[in-house]
């Protein structure tokens, strides 16, 4: 009798709980769901109107994504055009006013403030029509033009639809990828250069022949690509003289691996906000673009050198000899086992991170300018005696160069560390960071022995004194139940 009880309340329960998850949840779900204008997915549509009174803007989706039709065609920013119809999808109705007056311009309804549109796959949607914000709270007054029922939503709608159309179109001015680029040109006033890639090395063509820094390259590519247009002045300019843009005062030019194919970015002056005049030579459009395009675009000669003081391969490095100033020399060798060794050393073992650490802080090694190319006198540069000479040796003991590092004072007050490769003639400029790393004594590529640490001479004095009590007979005051 207890089963069947038992069974009965099992099976009421679990009915109880199938109702709870099936009907009620269900429930629940469907009032936390947000009511929606319109019901559809924002990639069903396939064009969309946004109408004021004094202008109108169109555009459409196709394979290649968004496009402004109207006022222009061109081409949409793809982004801003799907945030547009999501916000549209997402319009969410707060609100039905049940006695709405009969006279829409209490609710800026008769002439709206912007008329929406949306074209799906299958079908048009009604136009929506938004009205002007509610007096208090942050809602807006709207009506779908299919049924004229006075709707509010949240007013971060009307200021959502509320769009120009350097709102909506594309801001990118170049379009290239990096590795198509063969050749980088720069001319301006006062500079006309050139940078040419083979098998993926840069090097600087003109004004004369020099090795280039990737890194720089690479950016200055990045600053073509990523500059976003802040404006769009006028879609084709009769008199580029009003943009600075008939003499421009800096071009910069790509050429392309595919049929030598030229792009070009001609910057002008500037307008009274500091944004600079642009023109791209592939359309006639005059852009204008923040004032760090121009200061990123820029550059001189000795920006794009590389200012690698020393190239070489770490891996075919042998033997390492460090002269320092003090006339200390500290020569370091590796085996054939791949091991190091500190001549001089005994038998001290080598610190073989330390090792290579030093070689990677060599390798690394860069100027952050340019002092001087072919330099008279090294002394004048502090490298005539040097602080430090550091030479590479390979297999065979064959030389893979070496780099010297000096000191000067060009005011009294202020000194710079310098440094050059051995057999070059360009001096450049080193953070003292860098000496720091570099100057090395012989202690710091051996491992040093743990040190012995004595007992502190209060420890030393406690023990003595512990081991004199031993065996003394305790006072008669520290027994329990001494007599008094």
């Amino acid at each position: 009798m207890r089963f069947r009880t038992t069974l009965i309340l099992l099976l009421v329960a679990a009915g109880l709980g199938a109702y709870v998850y099936f009907v009620e949840f269900e429930k629940a779900a469907q009032e936390a769901k947000k009511k929606t204008v319109f019901e559809f997915k924002a990639d069903d549509a396939t064009a969309v109107s946004l109408t004021y009174f004094d202008h109108a803007i169109e555009l459409t989706k196709s394979d290649a994504g968004w496009r402004i039709t109207k006022p222009i065609d061109v081409a949409a920013d793809d982004t801003a055009a799907k945030n547009l119809v999501t916000a549209i999808a997402e319009c969410e109705l707060k609100k039905e006013l049940e006695n709405p007056q009969t006279d829409l311009s209490v609710y800026a309804l008769d002439k709206p403030f912007v008329t929406v549109k949306v074209k799906l796959k299958d079908k048009d949607l009604p136009a929506i029509l938004v009205g002007k914000n509610t007096p208090v709270g942050f809602f807006t007054y709207i009506s779908r033009d299919d049924d004229k029922k006075v709707l509010l939503t949240s007013s971060a709608f009307r200021s959502g639809m509320d769009k120009q159309v350097k709102d909506l179109r594309d801001k990118a001015i170049l379009a290239f990828a990096d590795d198509d680029v063969r050749k980088v040109s720069i001319v301006s006033e006062h500079q006309n250069l050139q940078l040419a890639k083979k098998d993926d090395t840069w090097t600087i063509e003109r004004p004369a022949t020099y090795p280039a820094d990737p890194a720089t390259i690479r950016t200055l590519l990045s600053t073509l690509k990523s500059m976003r247009a802040v404006d769009f002045p006028t879609e084709s300019a009769e008199d580029l003289a009003a943009y600075g843009l008939d003499t421009p005062r800096l071009v910069v030019a790509l050429t392309l691996a595919k049929n030598d194919s030229e792009i070009a970015l001609l910057v002008g002056k500037e307008n009274d906000k500091k944004e600079i005049f642009v023109k791209a030579s592939t359309r006639p459009t005059i852009y204008t673009v923040s004032e760090w395009v121009f200061k990123d675009l820029n550059k001189e000669l000795k920006d794009f050198r590389d200012k690698t003081v020393l190239a070489f391969d770490k891996d075919a490095v042998r033997a390492v000899d460090i002269k320092r100033a003090d006339g200390a020399v500290i020569k370091l060798a590796r085996g054939d086992d791949q091991k190091w060794r500190v001549d001089g050393a005994a038998d001290a073992k080598p610190l073989e991170t330390a090792i290579t650490q030093y070689l990677s802080d060599l390798h690394d090694l860069k100027g952050f300018d340019i002092v001087a190319d072919k330099p008279g006198n090294r002394a004048d540069f502090g490298l005539e005696p040097p602080l430090l000479s550091i030479a590479l040796r390979g297999a065979n003991d064959a030389a893979l160069g070496g780099v010297l590092i000096g000191r000067r004072q060009p005011e009294p007050n202020k000194s710079e560390y310098t440094a050059m490769a051995q057999g070059t003639d360009t001096v450049f400029l080193v953070r003292d960071y860098v000496f720091t790393r570099l100057d090395k004594q012989q202690k710091d590529f051996i491992e040093q022995p743990t040190p012995v640490t004595s007992p502190s001479p209060a420890l030393q004095t406690q023990e003595h004194e512990e081991d004199d009590d031993e065996g003394e007979p305790p006072a008669a005051d520290e027994h329990f139940g001494a007599e008094d």
